[in-house]
């Protein structure tokens, strides 16, 4: 069985967000103009680089994302999906995307709960 899964996420961010979470989000997408911000002041990698958007929608903002994952980056991606769901003001359980085996046909859930990312994998 392969250690390699196929990561979707799809969140959604309240329009309140400030300029520096903004700045964040597009340092993670790996834009130009963000990567610069982050990287002098020792921001978060940009683990989803080339690899999603941040869209402007009428009630805030919309995070995209697809990349292939490696099981040893969960402890990597855990960090930001936690950092994720908690800018969405959601304090339940958020889910942030789907995961799924590449020699599956059915996803999974990737759940953030309490800080902690359950990650639907065995």
């Amino acid at each position: 069985m392969s250690d390699t899964y196929e990561l979707t996420l799809s969140i959604r961010l309240p329009g309140t967000l400030c300029d520096g979470e903004l700045a964040e989000l597009r340092g993670c997408l790996g834009l130009a103009e963000a990567l610069e911000v982050e990287e002098a002041h020792g921001g978060p990698p940009a683990l989803l680089a080339d690899r999603g958007a941040l869209t402007a929608a009428a009630d805030g903002w919309a995070m995209t994302a697809h990349r292939d994952v490696g099981a040893g980056e969960f402890d990597a991606l855990g960090g930001l999906l936690c950092r994720l769901a908690e800018l969405t003001g959601i304090p339940g359980p958020v889910v942030v995307g789907q995961l799924r085996s590449l020699e599956s046909t059915l996803a999974g859930p990737v759940v953030v709960r309490r800080g902690a990312v359950e990650w639907p994998v065995p």
